[in-house]
């Protein structure tokens, strides 16, 4: 990522060359010196507009896969800095996104526990089962139960193939 900042930064550098040439041919001397004035204020604005447009997309992104989600449940780590909350967000597509506090985010798989049982895994730490007859959602992380945020039941029943 950071290489692609530096290569986007160094063209868009060079193409900004053009305006004081431009301004050059325009009006000789005085449009060079414009054009020189202008040149680093036309960059910035540039890059400001990519870069924005590229952060606004991740929010979106991000956004987007947590309101897909299936199910969402909250875990309480203790880190050497405190506590640290972490929100794993289940979808039907068998994956999990992980939201800290700190805004860190990371991708597991989810696992299907068996055929019979309505159950997903998600590194052999998270455990979810599903009662879809009474509607009710039981996780526990290493065998402690923790808190179910959210459960869209649609997905639910639509992942175990259940009308």
């Amino acid at each position: 990522m950071v290489s692609f900042v530096v290569i986007f930064g160094l063209l868009v550098t060079v193409a900004s060359i053009v305006i004081p040439m431009y301004g050059f041919n325009r009006k000789r001397w005085k449009g060079l010196a414009i054009g020189c004035l202008i040149q680093p204020i036309a960059c910035l604005v540039v890059i400001g507009i990519v870069f924005g447009s590229i952060v606004l997309y991740e929010v979106y992104s991000l956004n987007r896969q947590v309101k897909s989600a299936m199910v969402t449940v909250k875990t309480i780590e203790q880190t050497a800095d405190g506590v640290d909350t972490l929100k794993w967000h289940l979808k039907a597509d068998d994956e999990c996104l992980i939201k800290s506090k700190d805004g860190r985010r990371e991708r597991y798989d989810v696992i299907r526990l068996d055929s019979v049982a309505a159950g997903v895994s998600v590194e052999d730490r998270i455990v979810v089962r599903f009662d879809l007859d009474n509607q009710q959602v039981t996780a526990t992380d290493y065998d402690a139960p923790i808190e179910v945020v959210s459960v869209n039941w649609d997905k639910v029943k639509a992942y175990f193939g259940k009308p």
